[in-house]
């Protein structure tokens, strides 16, 4: 582990206090150009729980109220209410490419969704500490200077068994120690899907540190950030740990 990343996990809330995490539930909003492809309530109003330990997501009242959306360890499922199966995929992320992907380029069904925001939620949600799991691989990568602002810059690498948006990553970090700036290729989405994520409204709870707003944008030719279009809008109006 770098020293870095030992900094940032200390900013975060440090190891010891995560280690305790069993659940993460949150509730927010979810806006952009990207859920414009998601199917019915388009989780424009989410009602989410994470798992740290267990590599799973549950989206409640997704795609409409009394089912929800269960993203476990790489497959997916939707379900009633109470727990029946409706539909499931095995391998959600094949479904993405080759000719399968030519529909994604204009629509998603429910279980392209749940995939992608389930392991979507999972990684933001457990982020700085996803990047000590076992298998993730994070060097230093020097510091640097973009947009008038100072960073220091993690590289993490990840390993097949972790669902996430691409193998390479990049992870900016502040003076402070936190991760404002978030940049990799949305795979799912397509070879061309190069993002940032910028991290803001940080909130303490529980000891823990969450960003409470991100938005992503896409990065244009030599890595350029471009204004607009916004990708992806999302803000956590409450966010709870359960132990």
């Amino acid at each position: 582990m770098s020293d870095l990343l030992d900094e940032v996990l200390d900013a975060y809330g440090g190891t010891e206090r995560w280690s305790s995490v069993r659940t993460i539930t949150a509730h927010g909003r979810l806006g952009g150009l990207l859920p414009k492809r998601f199917p019915g309530n388009k989780l424009a109003r989410f009602a989410v729980e994470v798992h740290p330990a267990e590599q799973r997501t549950v989206l409640h009242d997704f795609p409409r109220t009394g089912q929800r959306g269960v993203f476990d360890h790489g497959q997916v499922r939707r379900e009633s209410h109470d727990g029946e199966v409706i539909d499931v995929r095995a391998d959600p992320r094949s479904a993405f490419f080759g000719l399968s992907g030519i529909r994604r380029n204009l629509h998603w069904d429910p279980l392209d969704t749940i995939y992608f925001a389930g392991y979507a939620f999972w990684n933001y949600l457990t982020a700085p500490h996803l990047l000590a799991h076992d298998g993730v691989v994070v060097s230093d990568g020097g510091p640097c200077q973009t947009s008038g602002r100072p960073w220091r810059r993690l590289l993490a690498t990840f390993p097949a068994d972790i669902s996430t948006h691409c193998r390479q990553q990049t992870f900016y970090v502040d003076p402070g120690g936190l991760i404002g700036r978030h940049d990799f290729l949305a795979e799912p989405v397509g070879s061309w899907a190069n993002a940032t994520l910028y991290c803001s409204r940080y909130r303490h709870i529980d000891g823990i540190v969450f960003p409470a707003q991100r938005r992503v944008l896409p990065r244009g030719p030599r890595g350029v950030v471009l204004a607009r279009p916004t990708l992806l809008a999302l803000d956590f109006d409450e966010i709870a740990v359960g132990h």
